[in-house]
């Protein structure tokens, strides 16, 4: 935490290649797929920072700033002192500032323009997948604060989803898009969605936000498999991305806030045959994360940091409370620098220690503060 109020919040992100100036000035490359996502893949991968030289400024990532948000949350919750609560108050207002603009409510992106294998997004366009989380934060926020804004803000970012978003629908299940501009269904998108319209449900009341959470965790769940595990999605795209630890991790988070934010205890099975594969098969005795299921390389900061969110909620459902006590101690033994900030992935060959904003240090303290508040209210 140190590190980052010592950075103002603001660093790098391993996909904000594309804000590079030099990149952009290169209208030849620039309005080309195959140019942005090889321009996007290198400075990704490469363990050398090369955004200084390519014109990347470091920026506040707004998923980022919702993580954030949701860490001093339960920082405060933990330890509930004045600071936190004026930090607090201080990522509820960068968060109003940095919501997207001209759609039905409230809801965010990225602050870089985005290149992914299915679509293209430009800078600020916003997504399921940010609009959940912050709109998470700010219910949060609403129990913490007691301001009834930060409840009608999250109750915007519902309309967000339900208005904007694009639809694959039956009578049902629904999935939603990733994004107003793509028709990319992906199920940690839609369960994500799902979890955010029944917890504002359950402060609402409405019942047109439980009736569509329900048929979206449906939608969801069907596509499950045999053994418990889910696919990114369905297409032959999505095919090539694998089942991945965090994006399970996002998975079963939903299922659970879901099942009790609606009060519907259908999908317990699901969940716990969800968590038994996630279990068994992303993690090496130690706590070591791995990034897939059926391959330990690369070991990522983000499988690790949303594994202790995971299973520190679902402690209920039969999580490992001892599996994730060793993550968290094999996190800080492995992938924490001395100055404070945690590494990005280690490979089989080289650790790349870029210490960026969101996908690392965002990650950690959410999960950190999470990880703190079972065990310090427990003692």
């Amino acid at each position: 935490m140190r590190y980052c109020l010592d950075q103002g919040w603001e660093g790098y992100d391993p996909f904000d290649g594309l804000n590079s100036r030099l990149f952009q000035a290169l209208p030849l490359f620039k309005n080309y797929k195959l140019f942005r996502m090889t321009f996007l893949q290198f400075n990704k991968r490469s363990p050398w920072n090369f955004r200084g030289i390519l014109g990347i400024q470091k920026g506040k990532n707004p998923k980022g700033l919702g993580l954030f948000l949701l860490a001093l949350l339960d920082l405060y919750k933990t330890y509930p002192r004045d600071d936190y609560i004026g930090l607090i108050e201080q990522f509820v207002q960068w968060l109003k500032e940095e919501s997207s603009l001209g759609y039905s409510g409230y809801c965010w992106g990225y602050n870089f323009d985005w290149q992914s294998r299915a679509f293209f997004l430009p800078k600020r366009t916003p997504t399921v997948v940010n609009t959940s989380f912050i709109g998470r934060a700010f219910l949060r926020a609403y129990e913490v604060l007691g301001r009834k804004e930060c409840l009608e803000i999250s109750r915007s970012a519902c309309d967000f989803i339900l208005e904007d978003l694009n639809r694959k629908e039956d009578e049902k299940a629904l999935c939603f898009s990733y994004s107003p501009l793509d028709k990319y269904f992906v199920h940690n998108a839609t369960a994500l969605a799902s979890s955010l319209l029944a917890m504002t449900f359950e402060k609402t009341g409405e019942q047109r936000l439980v009736r569509m959470a329900k048929k979206s965790i449906e939608y969801v769940v069907v596509h499950q498999s045999v053994k418990g595990a889910w696919a990114y999605s369905e297409d032959a795209i999505a095919q090539k991305t694998g089942t991945d630890s965090f994006h399970t991790g996002f998975i079963l988070e939903s299922l659970k806030i879901y099942a009790e934010s609606a009060h519907d205890d259908k999908y317990r099975e699901n969940i716990q045959k969800g968590l038994a594969f996630y279990q068994e098969n992303f993690f090496l005795r130690d706590g070591t994360p791995k990034y897939y299921y059926n391959k330990l390389f690369p070991i990522d900061i983000h499988s690790a940091a949303q594994a202790i969110v995971t299973l520190v909620q679902l402690k209920d459902y039969g999580a490992n409370q001892s599996l994730y006590q060793r993550i968290v101690l094999w996190m800080i033994e492995h992938m924490q620098d001395k100055k404070g900030y945690f590494y990005y992935q280690k490979n089989k060959l080289f650790m790349n220690r870029i210490p960026y904003i969101r996908w690392s240090q965002a990650w950690v303290l959410h999960a950190l503060a999470a990880y703190l508040l079972t065990h310090e209210n427990k003692s």
